[in-house]
């Protein structure tokens, strides 16, 4: 006998579940009592008997169970099997109660006396104890231990006592597929849709394992009491990789597929079959007896879709039949494919990600609030950059447009003896003289203001070159200007080469001749050269100077060589050293520099930071390179959109290339165009091979967060999601950049660069910089993707890796270490708004990150100005982002008057 307290257990856990039934049941006319009663408790009547017995032992009158008949003992022979109730197995199993027998075995139920839980307990057979039997029941454990999901019944070990071999499993109070039919019949369309949801679940999550089930059919699916739905015996189940040809026949029949029972290979859609006619069953109760019959037959009001789902997996031909579990789940009715995905273990591909519903674009009014505050912010965000001193260019004001300073540039030059005419010329704004800045940065404000409204010392460069050749570009890698010419590429090294700079307001500040000729003049011109025409033409009073000892060596031939020490016209910016030479009566060479900075007027760039830049670059690259191999191969990469993403980089590349090149109309040009097409292949190539390898974990892990911007690389421009999330990222993006530059403002943070200077070169730079600000905004939140999945990933709390995010992105710029003060503040701003980028992405998606960098390059295209001779200029760049908040917005709007099945088209 088994142990009263354990009964008093098993009773305790029974008997509330059917006190509940009774009471229901105590509400209806006594004549359907008992039918009500045996309808919900089906598959409890031996648990009914059993707590009779129970009861009735304990002298306990059970009224509530008079409403069925008691039956039979649950000890008899037949109910017990070969162990009666109260057996103790192994020291650690006892036996409750006989389940069921089939062709293998006997199932029990009993109770794990170690781990204190209620499991089933399946026995072969001594008939069946055999080589090959004993090797299918422990391939059973080995398979099923590999299948772990919530709709697949667990497999927990293999054992043996009495010389019978047993595995234990989880338990299910419930009842099989089977037993539910033949009761009640067919199921409710909308309960049998739910139950094969879950099937295919399960199945799926086998299927994306390797294992193939080979038995399935309704007396091995299992319905709890909570209705949820479990695949059990997986005693056939294979490896498909490892399945004999002398074992593909194995199975149930009735339930085989043709290719099963013809002994061809079997396959994942050889289990759909068996699913179809599963299928067939669930919605119409009867069994398919005729491979020409159709559901509709049996039952009239059938939805069609439903029909062609359960046709289309009893296909003869199984290429024609669908591709997996997870197909026939998005099949059917109202289905999510993202949460079928995830329910079967798998990671949902992009279209499944397009397809799915779980997110809605704005409402009209949210959408109009988006535009409305989007366009205030805007504008707040240019009122306060043009009326602020935050704005370099508002103190060193650029007065005079490119080709006037050309143009000045080409009088000085005549009037240094310079006649010849070029032929061909460049030029164009650079910033910021670095070394200049940061002595500005250290002084008074009022002292500040003043010096960079005179120019001196200057922070913007104006370079121009000619040369009575062609410039041919130099081949340099720049993702910014592409095969052009700047103010160091190509080298000023030929003859007849010349480069002068000038400060914003047309003063001469260097100068780089090479001359052409082999000094057939002799010294006494140069010797007699006025080195007062430099002075004036650099706008300096040659009486403030006295010579001294030069500390330049000139680049090219000189016959005469100068240097002087003095100041600027007020005298309170320290000392300025000008080192000069001239050959054949001509000057040659000019450079200024002040006792704050040492650096060469034409030093180029610095190598150490490319340098690191690039085994940085080289090391993220290997590893995204690694991982999306791995990708691939595994099938879970998103080709098509990468291919997307690195064409746009591509094209967005090669029109920076075709817009900003020095085109030449020689043999050179081909080499530009192979120079512009092999930079925008490494560009697309890069993006390509990170948006393998970062793409796959967030549509795996928060797939959600693509739906938009799957949709946009599907084309559909007319989805007010897609325009929503636009929205979303733009009205960010406005709020974020004008705190920040409040922020800014309000600590009196120290001037920075304007590296957009570039874009009021000429209006083919202008144009440049707005695809520029496309092409950075995808490969910055590419990165900026890249930190979020990684942090999230090792610290799995998503909050906790948000708030560590916000931190290290904020350091990687906008912070003024200047000061605590200063830095206190700056941080907030920054941390707050990187933050928010975080939170934008968990609620919007990657679209909406994406919005939010584009309107930030946007908004920096062109330094700010209403007043100077570039103000058409920035009224242009902010009239785009406005553009496409008004397109997002007429998108949202006109969807409302669009059918359904229209706008989601």
């Amino acid at each position: 006998m088994s142990d009263p307290a354990d009964q008093n257990t098993v009773t305790t856990d029974t008997f509330r579940r059917i006190r509940r039934i009774f009471e229901e049941a105590l509400e209806r006319p006594e004549g359907r009592r008992r039918v009500f009663v045996e309808n919900a408790c089906d598959g409890d009547a031996l648990l009914l008997r059993e707590v009779n017995r129970m009861l009735s032992a304990e002298g306990q009158a059970a009224p509530l169970l008079d409403a069925i008949a008691p039956g039979p003992p649950s000890s008899s022979a037949p109910e017990e099997g070969r162990f009666p109730a109260g057996t103790v197995l192994a020291g650690r199993y006892r036996i409750l109660g006989l389940l069921g027998k089939g062709g293998m075995g006997e199932v029990y139920r009993a109770h794990d006396l170690i781990l204190n839980q209620t499991v089933a307990l399946k026995f072969l057979t001594p008939a069946n104890i055999s080589e090959a039997a004993l090797l299918r029941f422990r391939n059973e454990v080995r398979i099923a231990r590999q299948v772990s999901h919530p709709n697949v019944c667990r497999v927990y070990d293999l054992g043996m006592v009495e010389g019978l071999h047993f595995l234990s499993m989880e338990y299910i109070d419930g009842e099989d597929l089977a037993s539910l039919l033949r009761r009640i019949g067919r199921l409710p369309q909308d309960k049998a849709i739910e139950f094969t949801r879950k099937i295919c679940a399960g199945l799926g999550a086998a299927h994306e394992r390797g294992v193939l089930h080979r038995d399935l059919k309704p007396a091995n699916i299992m319905i709890d009491g909570r209705g949820h739905v479990r695949i059990t015996d997986f005693g056939l189940a294979g490896l498909a990789a490892e399945i004999p040809l002398s074992d593909l026949r194995s199975g149930t029949p009735a339930y085989m597929s043709p290719e099963q029972k013809a002994g061809k290979d079997v396959t994942t859609r050889s289990d759909l079959y068996s699913l179809g006619l599963v299928l067939h069953e669930m919605f119409t109760g009867k069994a398919r007896k005729d491979p020409q019959s159709s559901p509709s037959e049996l039952v009239k009001d059938l939805d069609p879709t439903i029909e062609r789902l359960i046709l289309r997996c009893l296909d003869e031909e199984p290429k024609r039949r669908p591709s997996s579990a997870l197909s026939v789940a998005m099949a059917l009715p109202g289905a999510d494919p993202i949460a079928a995905a995830l329910a079967a273990g798998e990671t949902p591909s992009p279209e499944m990600v397009a397809a799915s519903t779980e997110k809605e674009g704005f409402g009209p009014r949210t959408a109009v609030a988006c535009f409305a505050g989007i366009v205030v912010l805007v504008l707040a965000f240019a009122f306060t950059v043009t009326h602020t001193r935050i704005a370099l260019l508002n103190q060193a004001q650029v007065n005079i447009p490119p080709d006037a300073l050309a143009f000045r540039a080409q009088d000085i030059l005549r009037q240094l003896g310079y006649t010849e005419t070029p032929l061909v010329t460049a030029f164009g704004f650079d910033c910021c003289n670095q070394e200049n800045l940061n002595f500005l940065n250290r002084q008074p404000e009022a002292q500040r203001q003043a010096w960079l409204a005179a120019h001196q010392p200057p922070v913007l460069d104006f370079w121009y070159r000619q040369h009575r050749d062609r410039l041919l570009a130099e081949t340099i890698f720049s993702p910014v200007l592409v095969s052009s010419v700047t103010a160091d590429s190509p080298p000023n090294t030929e003859p007849g080469m010349v480069r002068v700079l000038l400060d914003a307001k047309g003063r001469l500040m260097g100068l780089d001749v090479r001359p052409v000729g082999n000094g057939s003049q002799g010294g006494q011109e140069a010797r007699a050269f006025d080195w007062a025409k430099l002075f004036a033409a650099a706008g300096l009073d040659s009486a403030r100077f006295s010579t001294t000892a030069p500390r330049q060596l000139p680049p090219m031939p000189f016959d005469a060589r100068m240097a002087w020490t003095g100041t600027y016209a007020d005298g309170g910016a320290g000392q300025i050293h000008i080192d000069a030479a001239a050959w054949e009566g001509r000057p040659v060479y000019l450079e200024m520099s002040g006792d704050w900075s040492r650096r060469s007027a034409f030093n180029g760039s610095p190598v150490i930071g490319p340098l690191l830049g690039a085994w940085i670059f080289g090391i993220a690259l290997l590893g995204a390179v690694f991982v999306a191999r791995l990708h691939l191969r595994s099938g879970r990469g998103d080709r098509r959109g990468a291919t997307w993403v690195a064409g746009v980089a591509f094209l967005a590349t090669m029109c920076q290339w075709l817009l900003t090149a020095e085109h030449v109309a020689t043999i050179w040009e081909f080499g530009l165009l192979a120079q512009g097409i092999s930079e925008a292949m490494l560009q697309a190539g890069v993006v390509w091979i990170a948006y393998l390898a970062i793409e796959p974990y967030v549509r795996r892990h928060w797939p959600d967060s693509l739906i938009s911007w799957t949709r946009l690389q599907a084309g559909r421009l007319k989805d007010p999601l897609v325009a929503s999330h636009v929205l979303a990222g733009f009205l960010l993006c406005s709020a974020g950049d004008l705190m920040i530059v409040l922020a800014n403002v309000l600590v009196g943070a120290p001037l920075g660069g304007v590296p957009t200077i570039t874009s009021l070169n000429s209006a083919a730079f202008f144009s440049a910089a707005f695809v520029q600000a496309l092409s950075v905004a995808m490969s910055i939140s590419i990165a900026f993707l890249l930190v979020v999945v990684l942090l999230r990933l090792l610290l799995r709390r998503l909050w906790i890796a948000d708030v560590v995010g916000s931190f290290l992105i904020a350091l990687l710029g906008g912070i003024d270490f200047s000061s605590p003060y200063h830095f206190a503040i700056t941080a907030t701003a920054v941390v707050i708004f990187v933050y928010a980028i975080l939170l934008l992405l968990r609620r919007f998606g990657f679209l909406a990150t994406v919005a939010d960098w584009l309107l930030n390059g946007l908004l920096g295209v062109v330094p700010f100005t209403f007043a100077g001779w570039y103000a058409g200029r920035t009224i242009v760049a902010l009239a785009v982002p406005i553009a496409i908040a008004g397109w997002a917005l007429w998108v949202v709007l006109s969807a409302q008057s669009r059918p359904p099945a229209e706008s989601a088209a």
